[in-house]
This record gives structure tokens, C-alpha cells and sequence, in this order.
């Protein structure tokens, strides 16, 4: 084997233009694969974490009925304090929970006194979703919640309900909306910031006020649902299970955030079956050029196949020298293609390169990419293995050559 593999490598290095081209070819296409998977994985990876960390959180937790999406009256399904309380000391004996941030959801109508629109608020502890999801709340004015007495009564709200209203920091906003009695009730409340999301939809019905004062406007002591952070997202699922577990019997309902935000699986579904389509084409390109290079090397190489066979070698030990030599150009190819990739993935991360905003935002979006050494190995090995499969194609030729035919080709 390690003659054989000896003569493959002489004979590469012997026809180094044709091996260039070739081997050229093996590694555009891999530099092609390598960089749509490293969109693709950056593409991801940020789609995930800014779905969590925009204020879902690994796992949320809420009693039993509160995501099915039906209730007959504001906070249902909410949870009472003891059971807050509960399920916070339960958190707590979770190494792997970094943050508990609970929430109390409500909807309602919004005023100025000339305008009124609706909107989509949510009752915090400031301090506690500043630490958890603040990275990703870009203040366009103002400043955040206080957790201050004297930020009792101060909301923020989204940038394009601020423009709407045609209101400012310092202003004033009336809050209407309907109790947990069903009666209803109204507050005035101070802008205190304006919350730029990059979602002109999220920005219209963006309402946050301090926890304490949305339960005073609803005349409760519950709260919606508890968003839960982990330290790290990779073992999420193994800790959502140990959670579940725990808190068995609490009549408490967890949900992970890939369950509150199926976009994240149906973009996944479509990037796999994106990169299915490119593999299979950039595989057929490889496997045609490897093919049409064997094919003219069998026949420009016709009296060395001839003399070979003439003395005593059969055609599968010529077709292996062959097989062998596609091995050696592709993978010469695949590991330039991955270098290149490599220093292009640096480059580009270097850049900063900015991309217009995508469907729905009104923010660019940073070109980003990230090397995945699993999806990159599997690539680098996988085109080598075409490129064998094609001169193995090939080179049944060489049983149908008849020696004496071979021998006189000039």
C-alpha cells in the first residue's frame, strides 16, 4: 500500500498543472461549503441567542394552562406569591440557573390625550431584567426602569409608539386596561426612556413598567410567568429536564424557549435543506471535474496503463493507483480550500462588515461568520471521498483497454 501511495503522490507532483486545476477546483468548492456553513452557523447562533436573551430566556415557567394561549379573564393562570416563592427557593438549588426573572404580561390601551393606541406591557423588576436581558435593550432615549421608590411610577415604552404618541421623555401616558375582576382601571405613568428594539412591529406595542406598579394597575399580587436563565445554552435541555423534575407536583408548567419560538426550528429546517441543495451541486461539480480529468489522464497515460498490465499488474491494482490519486488531489484541494476558508472567516469577522436590515427590522444586521470544526472536518473529508468515488468511476475504463491497444497509443 505505501508503494502504491508512493507512485500516486510521484505521478500527482509529475502532472502538476493538471493536479492544480484540479485540485483548484476541489478547493473553490470547498471554500464555497466551508463559508455557507460558517454563515449558516453564525446565522444561527445569533438567532438563538438573541431569542433568548431579548427577554424569553432558556426556559419560562407559569401555571398550568398559561400557555395554551386561552384565558377568560388578566392572569387566570398566574402565579400566587407563595408559589413564586416556591419556585424560586426550588431555582435556587439549580447550580446552573443564573437568572429568575419574574413577569406579569397584560394588554390595555395607551394615551397621550389626543391619540390612543393599543399596547403589549409587561411588569419587571428592574433590576433583575437589566442584569438578564439588558445586553439587548438599546435605550434610544432616556433612561431604564429604577427599582427606586421614586421610579414607582415611570414606564418605558418602544420607540415607534413614542413617535406615535408624539411623546418624549418627561411626558406623561395614561394606561387603560381591565383587572383581574374584570373591572377596569387607569394610571397615569412618566416616560422615563424609549426603547429601540430594531422591530418596528415590537417597538409599536413595547410597554415595560416596574413590577409592583402593574399589579397595582391590575389589583393583584400575582405575576404571569418566571423567565429563567441558564449559564450555559448547550446544556439547556438536560437542565429543563432536572427542572421538570424538581418541580413536579408544584402545578407549575416549564416550557423550553425552542417550544415559545418555533421560528428558531422552521429557519434551522430551512438553512439544512439550503445547504443540502449547495452540498449536492458543489459535490456533482467536484465529481464531474475529477471524472473529465481522469478520463483524459487514462488516455494520455494509455501506454504506461499498457506496459504496467503488460507486465503482470492487473486493472485493479491500476485502478487503485488511480483511486489513490484523486484521494492525493483531493484532499491537497480540500485542506488548501479550508485554509483559505479559514483566513476569509477572519477577515471578514475583522471587517465589520454591516448587511441592510433584514424583513421586519429597521437595524442592520453585522456580517458574521463562525467556524464550526465538526461541519469543517466533515467537509474536508467528505470531498476527498468524491473525488475518490469519481476516478473509481472512471477507471473502469482501464479493464476494457485491451493491452496491445493500449501499447500503441502515441
Amino acid at each position: 500500500m505505501r508503494q502504491w501511495l508512493t507512485l500516486a503522490l510521484r505521478n500527482v507532483r509529475r502532472n502538476g498543472r493538471r493536479s492544480f486545476l484540479l485540485g483548484g477546483t476541489i478547493g473553490v468548492g470547498t471554500l464555497a461549503l466551508l463559508l455557507f456553513v460558517a454563515y449558516i452557523a453564525a446565522s444561527l447562533d445569533g438567532l438563538r441567542e438573541s431569542t433568548i436573551r431579548s427577554g424569553l430566556g432558556h426556559a419560562q415557567l407559569a401555571g398550568e394552562g398559561q400557555f395554551d394561549g386561552y384565558a377568560e379573564q388578566q392572569l387566570q393562570y398566574g402565579l400566587e406569591r407563595p408559589v413564586l416563592a416556591r419556585v424560586e427557593a426550588l431555582l435556587a438549588q439549580e447550580p446552573q440557573v443564573r437568572r429568575v426573572v419574574p413577569r406579569l404580561s397584560f394588554a390595555g390601551l395607551v394615551s397621550n390625550g389626543a391619540r390612543t393606541l393599543n399596547f403589549e406591557g409587561s411588569g419587571v423588576m428592574p433590576d433583575r431584567e437589566r442584569q438578564a436581558f439588558g445586553a439587548f435593550q438599546t435605550l434610544a432615549a432616556g433612561a431604564p426602569l429604577s427599582a427606586k421608590p421614586e421610579g414607582r411610577y415611570q414606564v418605558l415604552i418602544g420607540k415607534e409608539m413614542a413617535r406615535r404618541l408624539a411623546v418624549k421623555t418627561g411626558d406623561s401616558i395614561t394606561l387603560m386596561t381591565t383587572t383581574v375582576n374584570g373591572s377596569v382601571n387607569a394610571m397615569d405613568l412618566e416616560v422615563v426612556g424609549v426603547v429601540a428594539t430594531g422591530i418596528p412591529q415590537t417597538d409599536l406595542y413595547l410597554l415595560q413598567m416596574p413590577l409592583e406598579t402593574a399589579q397595582e394597575l391590575l389589583r393583584t399580587t400575582k405575576v404571569s410567568s418566571v423567565a429563567v436563565l441558564y449559564q450555559d445554552t448547550a446544556q439547556a435541555d438536560e437542565i429543563s429536564v432536572r427542572l421538570r423534575g424538581a418541580l413536579a407536583g408544584a402545578r407549575v408548567e416549564l416550557r423550553t424557549w425552542q417550544a415559545l419560538a418555533p421560528l428558531y426550528s422552521q429557519v434551522l429546517a430551512l438553512y439544512r435543506n439550503q445547504f443540502l441543495v449547495f452540498g449536492i451541486v458543489i459535490c456533482i461539480i467536484v465529481f464531474l471535474g475529477v471524472a473529465a480529468m481522469t478520463l483524459t489522464t487514462i488516455y494520455e497515460r494509455g501506454r504506461e496503463i499498457g506496459t504496467m498490465r503488460a507486465m503482470g499488474i492487473g486493472h485493479a491494482l491500476v485502478r487503485r493507483l488511480f483511486v489513490m490519486e484523486g484521494m492525493l488531489q483531493g484532499l491537497f484541494g480540500a485542506c488548501a480550500g479550508a485554509l483559505l476558508a479559514f483566513a476569509s472567516i477572519l477577515l471578514i469577522n475583522a471587517a465589520h462588515i454591516e448587511l441592510a436590515p433584514p424583513p421586519g427590522r429597521n437595524a442592520g444586521v453585522l456580517l458574521q461568520m463562525l467556524w464550526v470544526p465538526s461541519y469543517s472536518a466533515a467537509i474536508i473529508c467528505a470531498l476527498p471521498l468524491v473525488a475518490m468515488l469519481a476516478a473509481w468511476t472512471i477507471s473502469r475504463r482501464i479493464g476494457r483497454m485491451p493491452i496491445m491497444s493500449s501499447l500503441s497509443i502515441q
